[in-house]
């Protein structure tokens, strides 16, 4: 178990971390890339400026599941069935991630670049989507009640409806 530590520089990638447990961590620009995380436990972790790439971490330990990322760049990674309401994502790139079944509530994606990120069937009541941008979700397959968007990005919540969106010259 880890509690209350800082990894600086370091670079994980490919490291197996089963059941391996964090609590209260830092990492600080590190590689964590093609993590194997089965029943690893993030409680509490902070992320800020690392380069995670196909982690899979729908199969961390979900009862004390709880992250925040900041300019953090994220691709491929697999975000499926946990709950993490409340996270932030501050100023990090997430291109093509996969969220579902996923709990955002309250999530905040302030400076957030969503390139290719796919939603469906996830929680954004009261998610702040105000600073992000090149997101496409679903309005028919995620709830999205009370949550805030900005234009002209929220356009892309009518991606999947096959319309053309024209500017009024006039």
């Amino acid at each position: 178990m880890y509690s209350y530590c800082t990894f600086d520089s370091c670079d994980f990638s490919e490291a197996l971390l089963h059941e391996a447990k964090f609590c209260f961590c830092t990492f600080v620009n590190c590689n964590l890339s093609l993590l194997k995380l089965d029943g690893c436990r993030f409680q509490e972790v902070q992320f800020t400026e690392c380069k995670i790439v196909g982690t899979e971490f729908f199969k961390c330990e979900k009862q004390f599941f709880s992250v925040t990322f900041k300019n953090c760049s994220l691709q491929y990674c697999n975000f499926s069935d946990l709950d993490m309401s409340k996270t932030a994502f501050t100023g990090s790139k997430l291109r093509e991630n996969y969220f579902t079944n996923t709990l955002l509530k309250s999530a905040c994606f302030d400076d957030v670049d969503l390139s290719g990120t796919l939603f469906h069937n996830c929680d954004f009541t009261q998610a702040d989507f105000s600073r992000a941008n090149h997101y496409s979700i679903d309005p028919q397959a995620n709830k999205i009640k009370k949550a805030k968007f900005s234009f002209p990005e929220v356009v892309g919540l009518l991606n999947g409806f096959e319309i053309t969106i024209v500017k009024d010259e006039g």
